[in-house]
């Protein structure tokens, strides 16, 4: 086994000598400026020395935080973390080195682990898994890599002999060098269960009593969903939503470039979105009844607020108002009943969850529209919502000239950033409103598919 400090030593020298010759070629300017010049095989050079380096200086600090925590431990008289103010030893790694609890927190509970042993007799002895901690201290395990196999062997250990463990450890080891780490963690996760003569289940019922959802209302008004899904429950979840954000595969003839058109949600966004909809359509389909009456969502909005779009409106059961806009939007949907209150705060109106359009006027929509209308969205029918052009407030029909499907995304869109429909020579298109397109240039919709066409 090479001496790590050397191995250290080494790497950090090949690695200043590789960045000198990349910065030699561009004086008086910085690391990042003269990368820019690099060509590509340097800067691949450049970032497989540097990982390397990056795992020898992370072994090195393992063994250092292992040994603060070996020191900051409770069966100490004086603990070296309490000694100096802090509540363990990751918190003392944490404000000495600057970095973040979860890197500190791995530092020290890898390097414990990896730490020698101490026999009663206080002989040293080497760790449990000398093949691991030789590998990190080797530079050939990232600091991910080696807690994923020891967090496999200790998993493994009560079903096997201390050989076979061995075996294990020195198989594991070379696998990590073939694989990806996300490969490597797959293969750490099923590797368990071949050695666990109980199979599978054990585990799957472990995994189904950690299984849970907490609700948490944050200050700002907002909702947040903390949701651990065991692996039978992920799979239905994963495939709804691949379901909702993979886009259909059709021909679509549009200006790529056109920036009005980009969908801008990132994938959290768009994932978001997608659970609301699964959401929204869970509560179509429930024909229980809830304290009496079908499950639905009550918006509670003031008549003025409701007619001129100015103001705020309340979701029953939910603690933040929401603006007014945002109650005419949803009051779009089938599900959604609007009560409407005078201003005395007495309900004026109770509207109908069937009152707008109709099943039949949204099969037709659907037919027509095949989706959601905004060019490149792939939001089929079942996924929208239909939408008056002309909005009811203000005399609009609820007919399926004046009604159009739009995904949940784009009809926020369409209302509140004042974009517009023409129709012309029978074709439709969209109008930006000027503050997206100065020039107002409209965007053509495109019809749906064909067969025959």
């Amino acid at each position: 086994m090479s001496n790590p400090t050397e191995l250290l030593e080494q790497q950090l020298s090949l690695l200043l000598e590789k960045l000198g010759a990349v910065l030699i070629t561009k004086e008086d300017t910085g690391v990042a400026e003269a990368l820019t010049g690099a060509n590509d095989a340097a800067l691949l050079e450049l970032l497989q020395t540097g990982g390397t380096t990056v795992r020898l200086l992370d072994a090195a600090m393992t063994r250092i935080a292992g040994e603060v925590a070996r020191r900051s431990a409770r069966e100490h008289e004086e603990p070296l973390a309490k000694r100096l103010g802090e509540k363990s030893a990751a918190d003392l790694i944490s404000s000495r080195t600057g970095f973040g609890m979860s890197r500190s927190v791995d530092w020290s509970r890898l390097g414990a682990r990896l730490a020698p042993r101490i026999a009663l007799t206080g002989e040293t002895l080497p760790c449990e898994q000398p093949v691991v901690a030789a590998a990190l201290d080797e530079g050939d395990l990232s600091l991910d890599q080696a807690r994923v196999i020891l967090d496999a062997l200790v998993a493994i250990r009560p079903y096997v002999d201390l050989d076979e463990l061995d075996r294990l450890e020195e198989f594991l080891v070379g696998r990590a060098v073939l694989l990806s780490v996300s490969g490597l963690i797959r293969l750490c996760r099923v590797l368990p269960d071949e050695f666990n003569p109980d199979g599978v289940e054990p585990r799957e019922e472990e995994l189904r009593a950690l299984a849970g959802a907490r609700l948490i209302r944050r200050r700002d008004g907002m909702l947040r969903l903390v949701t651990d899904f065991d692996p039978e429950a992920a799979g239905y979840v994963q495939a709804a939503l691949d379901a909702r954000m993979t886009p259909r595969r059709q021909v679509r003839f549009l200006d790529a470039d056109d920036p009005a058109l980009h969908d801008t949600r990132t994938v959290s966004q768009r994932r978001y979105d997608a659970v609301v909809g699964i959401v929204k359509d869970s509560l179509k389909a429930d024909d229980g009844d809830l304290s009496g009456v079908s499950a639905t969502v009550l918006v509670i909005v003031d008549q003025e607020a409701l007619m001129t779009g100015v103001g705020s409106a309340t979701i029953a059961g939910v603690d933040t108002s929401v603006s007014a806009a945002t109650a005419r939007r949803m009051a779009c949907d089938a599900r959604i009943i609007p009560v409407v209150l005078g201003g005395a705060s007495q309900p004026l109106d109770l509207g109908s969850s069937r009152r707008l359009f109709s099943e039949a006027q949204r099969l037709a929509m659907a037919v027509r529209d095949g989706g959601c209308i905004w060019p490149g969205c792939g939001e089929p029918p079942g996924r929208c919502e239909a939408a008056h052009l002309t909005p009811w407030r203000d005399g609009g029909r609820t007919s399926i000239d004046n009604g159009i499907l739009l995904c949940r995304f784009h009809h926020r869109r369409f209302d509140n950033d004042g974009w517009e429909l023409q129709q012309r020579n029978g074709e439709r298109w969209l109008v930006p409103p000027p503050w997206v397109d100065s020039s107002r240039r409209p965007r053509l919709i495109p019809r749906p598919l064909r067969s025959g066409r």
